[in-house]
């Protein structure tokens, strides 16, 4: 649809500018269409960061009668600086404080700070799920299925979850607390907190940064000129092909969504930031379109009893607009990456999905000639071109055309 209105509105044009108007910047727009489809999107090629890095090398010059010698000479020093640093006790080349680094990969409050209260149901959600994703505490979770199973041996499996994530928080609390007293060196004292349970009142933020990403709630993306509330997680899920299914199967699948509430919850002698998002269900919210892009409805929402994660298991995406269906919007994964002994290392090559299709042949705009028929005003066509080499230091440029039908003409060029 792009690319015929590309050509459409090129053709309107030249009824109205002199041709001296379209030179090849303009001619240029025909062949967007096909760069994407054939190279992916701009922003993984574009020439933005080579023209920030000449600008370095501009002010490099301070001889303006030797710029290139000045580049070379400076950029050398520059490198032999760097390489020395390494070698060097208690120096800290310049770049980002590694403060800021870390607390950027490991978690830090960047807007609102406010208390509120949870209702016991969110609050009991989120502690599940904390539950089940700490290594302490793995063990007993089979401990109670097995518990549940011995109690039911003729459930299946998928009422024995069930049964398990209804009744582990006071269950798994009762028992830590009995070995808790018959033995406190056993009881670690994280294991403790986790047993007692988070407190009602959390720490609401409105954006937060964690795993060198800055993220942000909806409402405070709404009031930002920047995007930064798209999110994706990694996580297991139990499939069952009806209710009746006795052995359902465990895969992990990626779920995509928006965050809409950032959490801090107290553990007592620790706190951990929860994500509540929105997200996007998996069966029909989610696709693949024929140029190989991931799309997303955001309006099918899903998992409304599972809509909270953990912060650092967050990852960032982005999601654009589809300008041929404003229902669906693309999915841009962001491959961000800060090490803290490196530094901040900006966008560099991660393992992410493509946005590129392989089987490019089956899509790719044809080179089928755009001839308009709407009326005959410099409707031509090159029928054959014949270049010959004619004597010496010259060269003659026989070109036959066919103008609207009319005899063949010809028109000689002498270079």
């Amino acid at each position: 649809m792009l690319q015929k209105e590309i050509v459409i509105t090129l053709c309107e044009l030249e009824m109205f500018f002199p041709p001296s108007f379209f030179d090849i910047m303009v001619h240029l727009v025909v062949h967007l269409v096909k760069e994407t489809q054939l190279c992916g999107p701009a922003y993984m090629r574009w020439m933005y960061p080579v023209e920030r890095y000449m600008k370095i090398l501009k002010g490099y010059v301070k001889n303006r009668s030797r710029p290139e010698g000045c580049m070379v000479e400076r950029y050398i020093v520059e490198e032999a600086i760097e390489f020395c640093t390494e070698y060097l006790s208690n120096v800290q080349s310049i770049g980002l404080p590694k403060s800021q680094l870390v607390e950027k990969k490991e978690g830090k409050n960047l807007i609102g700070n406010k208390i509120v209260a949870v209702s016991r149901v969110e609050r009991d959600q989120v502690h599940l799920y904390v539950l089940h994703n700490e290594n302490e505490v793995e063990p007993y979770v089979e401990i109670h299925k097995d518990v549940l199973r011995g109690l039911n041996p003729n459930r299946n499996e998928n009422w024995i979850v069930r049964e398990h994530n209804r009744c582990f928080i006071p269950w798994f609390k009762d028992h830590i607390y009995s070995k808790y007293y018959s033995d406190p060196a056993s009881i670690t004292e994280r294991l403790r907190c986790l047993a007692y349970g988070p407190s009602f009142h959390v720490f609401s933020y409105s954006a937060y940064a964690i795993n060198g990403y800055t993220f942000y709630t909806k409402e405070q993306d709404d009031k930002s000129t920047m995007q930064n509330s798209g999110v994706t997680v990694v996580a297991e899920a139990m499939h069952i092909s009806s209710v009746k299914d006795l052995n359902p199967k465990f895969a992990n699948l990626s779920y995509f969504g928006v965050i809409e509430r950032i959490w801090m919850f107290d553990y007592e002698k620790f706190q951990i930031p929860i994500f509540g998002c929105k997200w996007v269900k998996n069966n029909n919210g989610i696709r693949m379109d024929k140029s190989g892009f991931l799309q997303v409805d955001l309006n099918r929402v899903g998992y409304k009893d599972e809509s909270f994660i953990l912060a650092s298991q967050a990852r960032q995406v982005f999601y654009v607009n589809d300008p041929k269906s404003t229902k669906w919007s693309i999915v841009l994964f962001s491959n961000k990456v800060i090490d803290e002994n490196t530094g901040d290392q900006g966008d560099i090559d991660v393992e992410i999905e493509s946005f590129t299709r392989n089987d490019q042949d089956e899509n790719i705009i044809s080179n089928d000639s755009y001839i308009r028929n709407d009326h005959n005003e410099g409707k031509m066509a090159i029928m054959k071109s014949i270049i010959r080499a004619r004597g010496k230091g010259y060269s003659k440029v026989s070109i036959d055309i066919c103008l609207d039908g009319d005899v063949p003409l010809s028109s000689s060029l002498i270079a």
